[in-house]
């Protein structure tokens, strides 16, 4: 059965209803094999990462949510509920501890980006102005005006990284982090 669609997400005491073969595959991806009963072995691929999927498709990660996980009656035991929870909780701190990690990289990397096309920038805004000026004489005024424009948007064309850096490359990771901590906060059903 297909993992129930998350639109009222933002409801009191929704659930997040999943299917799996073993209580594993909440965490790893089982083999891939399309004749599979369960979803996430079809997909091969972890159950988790399909709520997380839907969740940030849907836009929802707000209020209070229960996972329930329906596995077969042979691979239930007691405490198993706990022990899934425990795991969540601490799955979702090392990967919220890894985004953290890759964000404060890529802003390393960003200044220095910034620093390069700003100077990049600096360089290509003179050697423009010098075009545009009077001081070249030996071109014609289009070649010294088609340069001139040419170094300054090669100039503004540098900085493009740096801002990419900046402000879109972390979305997924900011994303992902908001999902992670959704999951760490809900409770784990199993049925």
């Amino acid at each position: 059965m297909p993992m129930r669609e998350i639109a009222d997400a933002d409801a009191p005491g929704q659930e997040l209803v999943v299917h799996v073969g073993e209580i594993k595959d909440l965490f790893t991806a089982p083999d891939t094999d399309p004749l599979a009963q369960h979803e996430g072995e079809v997909m091969g691929e972890p159950a988790l990462l399909r709520v997380a999927r839907r969740l940030m498709a849907a836009g929802k990660m707000s209020g209070a949510h229960k996972l329930v996980v329906l596995l077969p009656g042979d691979k239930i035991e007691p405490g198993l509920g706990e022990r899934a929870r425990i795991a969540l909780v601490r799955y979702c701190t090392l990967k919220l501890e890894d985004n953290d990690a890759q964000l404060r990289g890529m802003r390393r990397e960003a200044g220095r980006l910034l620093l390069r096309g700003v100077l990049i920038l600096l360089v290509c805004v003179g050697v423009s102005s010098v075009f545009r000026s009077e001081t070249i004489t030996f071109l014609p005024p289009l070649i010294n005006n088609a340069l001139g424009e040419g170094f300054n948007v090669i100039g503004w064309v540098m900085l493009w990284r740096p801002v990419e850096s900046y402000f879109f490359n972390p979305l997924p990771i900011r994303t992902s982090s908001a999902v992670l901590r959704f999951l760490k906060s809900l409770q784990i059903e199993i049925r």
